[in-house]
């Protein structure tokens, strides 16, 4: 390094140190009006199917924020490894996975939801929470105890989750030749499939086998006569 940057090495240092020392810590920092706007944005994204994160609900409002941060980073710096698994591709990062549709044929597939399909046999004692739904996603929580289930169907351009959670991919074909891919993470088991209309995804802490039978259930929504 030259004499001119130590010298301005040197006083970065000085100055750095002096505002340091000059910072009140017992005052309550003060965000600026633009910083609230900012992060109001980011969490409104949440909303939308890319920054999806399939976790217990209790995580997933703590995990949104670091999941874009890992995302952006690790697009730049690790090479991901692509798959197509009926359909789907899974790119495979050093701390989280990606989960799309294949687009490369939308034959048949409407670019909005235009019928909501439902669970038609939900376990006993699961009761709807709330019901969310975008032109381009539908989402539904049912609740029974500490268990719970969320069913969501999203048009297949917008299909795309990110798991942060150590996950283990599978793969089975129902009985009626109906194929499935299946996310098992620590919390959660997770049923994902396209109808070739629109892509599905049912969650949820219940074994393999209750999981199933509820995907076969997802019906068309019945038509409310006038």
């Amino acid at each position: 390094m030259d004499n001119l940057g130590m010298a301005m090495q040197e006083l970065f240092d000085e100055q750095t140190v002096e505002l340091l020392q000059d910072i009140d810590r017992s005052e309550p920092h003060i965000f600026s009006r633009r910083h609230e706007k900012k992060m109001q944005k980011l969490f409104k994204r949440q909303r939308k199917p890319y920054f999806r994160l399939v976790c217990t609900a209790s995580r997933r409002a703590a995990c949104i924020a670091a999941a874009i941060v890992i995302v952006s980073a690790s697009a730049m710096s690790v090479k991901a490894v692509r798959e197509t698994v009926f359909d789907f591709f899974t790119s495979v990062f050093s701390d989280h996975q990606v989960i799309s549709a294949d687009t490369g044929s939308n034959d048949g597939y409407p670019d909005t939801i235009e019928e909501e399909y439902r669970i038609s046999k939900l376990p006993q004692g699961f009761k709807q929470q709330y019901h969310n739904r975008t032109e381009t996603m539908v989402d539904i929580p049912y609740y029974c105890a500490d268990s719970r289930i969320l069913f969501s169907q999203f048009t297949k351009g917008s299909f795309k989750i990110v798991f942060t959670d150590e996950a283990k991919t599978e793969e089975c074909v129902d009985t009626d030749g109906q194929k499935y891919q299946i996310v098992v993470t620590e919390y959660e088991t997770v049923y994902i499939w396209d109808n070739g209309r629109y892509v599905f995804m049912v969650s949820g802490d219940l074994d393999k086998d209750k999981m199933l039978d509820i995907c076969r259930s997802v019906k068309p929504q019945a038509k409310q006569s006038h």
